[in-house]
């Protein structure tokens, strides 16, 4: 060998392991890009996408030179948290560059963010934008898992295919932390494709990750071989249809993969609601913990309270109607509370005041403590927090999935949370919008309501005789506030003064109340009513049917009841009514501020798809209770019929005998219908699921099938060193001991198997004999291979057998790397390649 050769193949090794470098490391390029495309629906920032590919590409920089360098696992981890630590704050919490207080806040967060961080962004609404320090899971996710995915993927050896599983977590991120909702479906003509950016990420991710691994192989492969022919060793050309048929194959495989996918992913995702780590979370287990607000509503108009100082505003007063503490949508048959399953999360959102914008700026007095932000409906920011709380109040801060009940949980001066006297913040809420004109125009649906337990409501409803329309609802609406006496409290003592001598002026006398909004409370509310009507009739004069007392609390749980027997939807708000709101008598609007007799609760109702309309339902004071003796008659009224529910149950009754035949049949059929289908769902995914976990089996079962076969193929000479190869794998999946060095005869005499030194001799003398093989030779070859499986089997339990054809070693030992240089001077040759080329070079010698 010249000294010329030897300086061309010097300079062609650092050209061939730069070559596999360079093509790794655009996997890993492509792997942050993907990252950076699952992450964009979280954030939606331009921000985003520069954290992912800064610390992705010096996540790669620093494995690669770790790599290079050899400097080792713990210096490497250790370079890493220093560059996560210099490019935290200017990257991922920006907001720290203002001052040195608040760089050391923000590099706090950094350090924080690598714990709380994750959970941090499943309390917030996407998109997070850049609100505080939700980038940082970002940077940890792109920085460490790049460096983590190159320390695998620049490996010589077998480790390298591990950053497939890095690079696939880091895209995972992106989906598990993201929206429940996945993409719009996407509808070509009569092709649909459920989410189509999920799918493409998903088949982006695969087919990067199949071409680096085939690559990558191709690549080493072809080192190889350019080491075999440098040493003068000929080898045999593979077939070209042998190679084409491979990779047609191989091409198939992928082409059906894709397609079966795509059609059984959006089906499968169907049958059950899609889940991420978002809905795992509980952001507000303390509201659950908190009573009723609508429960202690009365304790507003005690005495101490009345006058107390609750909240003052200032700001855009005039385009906004209300303000609400709390709105409360799930009615138990006890009380109305905030649903269990709202989710409260943050609002890092920031929009700046316009022309459809409302800034009010809102100070909480003394005479209010607790959980429960007073906002405008409708926020389009989070609130700036003022004061030596802010940023406890800030990082306290959440708001439910309308965006109309805002808490913080911030821990409070004396114990507890929330709000105390002196909290101060500006808020950013869209003006008041819709009014009773828009739910007039509605129509209601079928009742929302159980009517069995509530019988007083549903006989004082249709006694009525309103259409089931939004304008039908009002009308009850108005009818049920007409008809009522508001009081605040059971006694006229002296927690009751206060309010009772601010109505006194405008003609007041007290009435007794009791005091809850339970179904038996409501449902008092309601006979009262349908009595009082029954026995003086319906057109008697408006002071003659005054007959129910008490205040929001039983009139907005009755009104709300009412809504949803209507078909409509509904909830009660706790709140106060500002300037631009109706004028409602006996609760006073606030101006500038608000105390505790300006504290109201109403209702909203919607129609299915249409928006939230405010009802007032406070009941009116003019007109007294009437009292009528039971069984007293009104000569001017003689139009009182003598049964007068008679008429109200006679129709159901006979809707119901003429169809009495087909009424069983429907009741029969629908449960059992219904009963069926989760099964039939459950069953259905319990078979996918578990064809999913065999399905790396039937896997590996094919592939050694296809292995079989394309070795038992073409022509003598390639089946008899295909029969070889078989029984070398037969053996390593058997647990029999054959060196991997050595040449054929030599590692058939070291396993100490009868069959395989006959087995190796005939291959040999087939393969280096100057005549080409004959068929009956390479079918002597695979009978051995089949007598030998047949004993091997021999006397195994079925289990063992069974565990031998699903054992992959066979296909990781050829894959593994070898320990030692292939060709060495002090060493056999390692392949059949190898000795048959020094074969031939003997005898052309």
């Amino acid at each position: 060998m010249s000294g010329k050769d030897a300086a061309a193949r010097a300079h062609r090794r650092p050209l061939r392991s730069r070559a596999l470098t360079l093509w790794s490391l655009g996997y890993l390029l492509i792997g942050v890009a993907l990252t950076a495309a699952a992450a964009w629906p979280v954030y939606e920032t331009p921000r985003a996408i520069i954290v992912a590919a800064v610390g992705g590409l010096t996540g790669i920089a620093l494995g690669a030179l770790v790599r290079a360098r050899r400097l080792g696992a713990v210096l490497g981890t250790v370079a890493a948290f220093a560059a996560y630590l210099v490019l935290a704050v200017p990257l991922a919490v920006p907001s720290g560059l203002t001052s040195a207080s608040a760089f050391a806040a923000a590099l706090r967060d950094a350090v924080l963010g690598v714990v709380v961080g994750w959970k941090q962004i499943l309390t917030l609404a996407p998109p997070l934008g850049e609100y505080q320090a939700v980038l940082v899971p970002l940077l940890i996710v792109s920085l460490f898992g790049a460096f983590l995915a190159s320390l695998f993927a620049l490996h010589p050896g077998r480790r390298a295919a591990a950053a497939v599983v890095v690079v696939a977590a880091m895209c995972v991120f992106g989906v598990a932390f993201g929206l429940s909702a996945p993409s719009r479906t996407l509808t070509e003509g009569p092709v649909s494709i459920a989410a189509p950016r999920e799918l493409a990420i998903g088949v982006a991710l695969f087919m990067a990750s199949l071409a680096w691994l085939i690559g990558r192989t191709r690549l080493q492969r072809a080192a190889a071989l350019r080491a075999v022919a440098a040493h003068g060793i000929a080898r045999r050309g593979t077939p070209v249809w042998a190679a084409v048929r491979r990779r047609l194959l191989a091409g198939s495989l992928v082409v059906a993969a894709l397609v079966a996918g795509a059609l059984v992913a959006p089906a499968a995702a169907g049958w059950s609601d899609r889940s991420v780590l978002r809905d795992a979370v509980e952001p507000m287990v303390v509201v659950r913990e908190q009573p009723s607000p609508l429960a202690s509503y009365r304790s507003w108009f005690a005495q101490d309270r009345l006058d107390e100082t609750v909240l003052s505003i200032d700001g855009d007063t005039g385009a906004i109607d209300r303000i609400r503490l709390v709105t409360l949508d799930r009615y138990d048959g006890q009380d109305f509370h905030v649903s269990p399953d709202t989710r409260f999360s943050r609002l890092p959102r920031t929009s700046a005041a316009g022309s459809e914008r409302a800034e009010l700026e809102i100070t909480i007095g003394d005479g209010y403590r607790g959980i429960w932000m007073p906002v405008p409906g409708a926020l389009v920011a989070a609130p700036q927090f003022a004061g030596e709380r802010a940023d406890a109040l800030a990082d306290g801060f959440h708001v439910d999935d309308a965006g109309d009940t805002a808490i913080t949980i911030a821990e409070a001066p004396g114990g507890g949370r929330g709000l105390v006297a002196g909290d101060r913040y500006a808020v950013v809420a869209a003006p008041s919008a819709g009014g009773r004109d828009d739910l007039s125009a509605t129509e209601g649906g079928q009742s929302l309501l159980d009517a069995e337990a509530h019988p007083e409501l549903v006989d004082w409803a249709q006694l009525q005789g309103q259409s089931r329309t939004g304008a039908g609802y009002l009308e009850l609406v108005d009818r049920l506030r007409s008809r009522g006496y508001l009081s605040h409290a059971l006694l006229d003592d002296a927690a009751a003064s206060g309010w009772i001598s601010a109505l006194e002026s405008e003609g007041y006398s007290f009435a007794a109340s009791y005091a809850g909004h339970s179904s038996a409370r409501v449902e008092e509310v309601f006979a009262s009513l349908r009595r009082q009507e029954v026995k003086v009739g319906s057109d008697a004069p408006p002071e003659m049917l005054v007959s129910a007392v008490g205040d929001d609390e039983q009139f907005a749980a009755a009104a709300a009841l009412l809504a949803r027997y209507w078909g409509f939807e509904s909830r009660v708000v706790i709140g106060a009514r500002l300037a631009a709101a109706e004028e409602v008598p006996g609760v006073a609007a606030c101006t500038d501020v608000c105390t505790g007799g300006s504290m109201s609760a109403w209702v909203e109702v919607r129609a299915p798809g249409a928006e939230w309309v405010a009802v007032d339902v406070t009941p009116q004071f003019a007109l007294l209770p009437s009292t009528i003796t039971e069984g007293e008659q009104l000569p001017e009224h003689p139009t009182i019929p003598e049964q007068p529910r008679s008429e109200a149950l006679d129709p159901p009754q006979a809707q119901n005998d003429s169809q009495a035949d087909a009424a069983p049949l429907d009741e029969s059929e629908q449960p059992l219908l219904a009963e069926f289908l989760p099964v039939i769902r459950t069953v259905a995914i319990s078979l996918l699921v578990a064809l999913l976990l065999i399905l790396p089996l039937l896997t590996l079962l094919i592939a050694k099938m296809l292995r079989r076969r394309r070795r038992a193929s073409g022509d003598a000479e390639l089946r008899l060193v295909g029969a070889w190869e078989e029984l070398v794998d037969l053996y390593l999946d058997h647990g029999v001991t054959m060196p991997g060095d050595g040449t054929r005869v030599q590692r058939a005499e070291a396993a100490t198997r009868p069959a395989a030194g006959q087995l190796a001799r005939l291959v040999d003398t087939a393969v280096f004999s100057p005549h080409p093989p004959a068929d009956a030779d390479a079918a002597v070859a695979w009978e051995i291979v089949d007598r030998e499986r047949s004993e091997l089997d021999r006397g195994s339990r079925r289990w063992r057998r069974l565990r031998s054809r699903l054992r992959m070693r066979s296909f990781l030992e050829r894959i593994r790397s070898p320990r030692k240089p292939a060709l060495s001077a002090r060493k056999p040759v390692l392949d059949t390649l190898t000795v048959a080329g020094a074969r031939r070079q003997e005898e052309d010698a």
